[in-house]
């Protein structure tokens, strides 16, 4: 998904506004510079295989995360491209809070690629890989919060991920209630904040499906946790996650 002006228009905004990376701001053609993207510290092995969290390379630990060895998680599967530190932190506020829009290519490229690389089973990582999806499902906003932003940047990731690798983009989940801002709040307090917060809007369009729930961030993983809660009472056959930044500690 290229988000761009008419070639006539575009010459015009060059000359009176100069291209700029969207999180450092210097001046540069594409959304993002080569620094900057150079900055993104990739999430590598070892990693959780259920949930993607990194571990400590230095320690020696189970295939599976604390959490995810108690069953701690609705979903079946969830990646990363980066961490959620420095320049990657940086992408995610410029994108999410300061109206880069165009970062959305970039990073849903590489978000792309995780994904293709849990399909082929990451890699000899997974005993097999994740079943292709039948769509990717975008993290909603409430409608106050999307008028607010004026986009969702989930669904501009999911867009992005959609057409690099022929899946469908289904808006099959809503948000029916306002919620505090996620990044305010504890662990604790994250967990009861998003409960039944989601509702299904077609149950039949999810039923039997398997699905790749797109965000930017994921933290403790509450939100696509319910949002996964809430497709698989619907029936979903099995639910992924995907985002763009992992926080590794709370």
């Amino acid at each position: 998904m290229k988000l761009s002006a008419p070639p006539w228009l575009e010459r015009i905004l060059n000359l009176l506004y100069p291209p700029r990376c969207g999180v450092c701001r210097r001046f540069w053609d594409g959304a993002i510079c080569d620094d900057c993207l150079a900055g993104w510290q990739p999430v590598i092995p070892p990693y959780c295989l259920w949930c993607g969290r990194p571990f400590d390379p230095t320690a020696k630990t189970s295939p599976l995360c604390g959490l995810c060895l108690r069953g701690r998680y609705r979903f079946d599967g969830a990646r990363s491209v980066v961490r959620y530190e420095g320049i990657g932190r940086e992408t995610v506020h410029a994108f999410k809070f300061h109206r880069k829009p165009r970062l959305a290519q970039p990073m849903g490229e590489r978000m792309a690629q995780v994904l293709e690389r849990a399909f082929n089973g990451d890699d000899g990582l997974l005993p097999e890989g994740w079943t292709r999806p039948d769509f990717l499902i975008p993290v909603p906003l409430h409608p106050n919060a999307q008028r607010q932003r004026g986009y969702n940047q989930a669904a501009l990731l999911a867009q992005v991920v959609g057409e690099l690798l022929n899946i469908p983009i289904a808006e099959l989940v809503t948000q029916i209630r306002p919620m505090k801002p996620q990044m305010s709040l504890g662990e604790k307090e994250r967990w009861e904040n998003v409960r039944g917060a989601f509702a299904v809007t077609d149950a039949d369009a999810v039923k039997g499906r398997i699905l790749v729930v797109v965000d930017d961030v994921m933290t403790t993983g509450a939100t696509l946790h319910e949002i996964a809660r809430t497709l698989k009472q619907s029936g979903a056959r099995r639910v992924y996650c995907l985002t763009f930044a992992r926080t590794v500690s709370l």
